[in-house]
């Protein structure tokens, strides 16, 4: 086998070259990585949403809450369900919630919208990572709100103390609540009631939250299944949350095409230089053959040649993606798809993903210089000047 001293001798006498390798294999580890970052994001706020002892009750074969409804008997009927976990004063864990779009800019003719969510008290206890951080919690009918974190980051008019005009009537914010960095901290809440009355809506509501008892599962979703009165169903929250993840499927499917896409050239671009490298040493290629090295270790010994700038391009990758998420404050400040806003997260994932893809192109860029340096004659190597 080649001294791995060698190729590396050999990538510092070519440092013009080897460097503008390692540069466009760098922009396309770059680009994975906060791909990667921004979906890692995405999804971690969904992810937080979910609990595994809460299910989801909608509409039989709606894909999200906003397209659901729930009719009020349905919801009466759940609550008196055996699998259904009563709280200390044997009121059922079922929050019925209702939705609206509310446009929260000040700006005239400006659209930014976030989910307007209206629940009952009995909320607060379904969703066990919810609490409030500042303030109190809305009072039927004084028309009230709180908001979630992310949307106060987002839009930091919408303090505690502030008024906000929606619909027919003012209505005043009271408080600001967390719920483990999830999706829920990009909502508004306000009585259910409240919101009804606002919108003219009937007793029914967009879905269903609720704790079921352990070991009840089956039976639960059986119940709910196979209940004609209603056409219902029901899902875990981790199920449900999961299912929604198809948004951030789609932005790192973009992503990827502009990766791939940079990505083939810096392909190209690597094998351009080794192949260049090839041409210039093919005389130390002949002497390494007279020194007793085979076909096979000159082959290795390229391959691993244009590894070694693959992975450099990802290492630098991974600081140029560090540095950029700095300066453009990327993990300090929130983005959002749709009314869901999230933050970036350079998950080790990302950063592993990044450095890969950067080996991949190296080696794949290495392997047809490398086959050709392996094919190279010794006499006719050891003639050139």
């Amino acid at each position: 086998m080649v001294p791995v001293r060698y190729n590396f001798r050999s990538v510092i006498e070519r440092r013009a070259t080897s460097l503008m390798t390692v540069l466009g294999v760098a922009l396309v580890a770059m680009i994975f990585i906060i791909v990667f970052g921004f979906t890692a994001g995405f999804n971690q706020s969904l992810h937080n949403a979910g609990h595994d002892r809460n299910w989801i009750v909608l509409a039989r074969g709606v894909p999200s809450e906003n397209e659901s409804y729930v009719p009020h008997p349905a919801l009466e009927a759940i609550r008196t369900l055996p699998e259904v976990t009563l709280d200390g004063e044997h009121h059922a864990l079922v929050s019925a919630e209702s939705l609206a779009g509310v446009n929260v800019s000040r700006t005239r003719g400006a659209k930014e919208f976030a989910l307007l969510r209206g629940v009952d008290p009995i909320a607060q206890e379904v969703h066990p990572n919810f609490r409030l951080v500042q303030g109190h919690w809305p009072i039927r009918g004084n028309g009230e709100w709180v908001v979630g974190r992310k949307v106060l980051a987002h839009y930091p008019y919408l303090t505690p103390g502030n008024g906000f005009h929606y619909g027919h009537r003012d209505w005043k914010i009271v408080g600001v609540f967390a719920d483990n960095d999830s999706a829920r901290e990009s909502e508004i809440w306000t009585d259910r009631q409240d919101l009804r009355n606002e919108r003219h809506w009937d007793q029914g509501s967009a879905c269903l939250h609720l704790v079921i008892n352990a070991g009840t599962a089956e039976e639960f979703a059986h119940a709910i299944r196979s209940d004609g009165r209603f056409t219902l169903e029901a899902e875990t929250e981790t199920e449900y949350y999961a299912g929604q993840e198809k948004v951030a499927a789609q932005l790192r499917a973009l992503g990827l095409i502009v990766a791939i896409a940079l990505g083939i050239g810096a392909t190209f671009g690597g094998m351009n230089t080794m192949y260049t490298a090839v041409t210039r040493r093919g005389r130390e290629i002949g002497v390494l053959r007279v020194l007793g090295f085979s076909r096979t270790d000159i082959l290795g010994s390229f391959v691993l040649e244009s590894a070694m700038l693959g992975v450099a391009g990802g290492v630098t990758g991974v600081m140029l993606a560090t540095i950029i998420a700095w300066v453009t404050g990327l993990t300090s400040r929130t983005m959002s798809i749709g009314a869901m806003f999230f933050s970036y997260q350079p998950t080790v994932r990302a950063i592993v993903a990044g450095v890969a893809v950067a080996a991949v192109i190296g080696i794949t860029g290495g392997l047809m210089p490398a086959v050709r340096a392996s094919r190279v004659g010794i006499t006719g190597a050891l003639r050139e000047a």
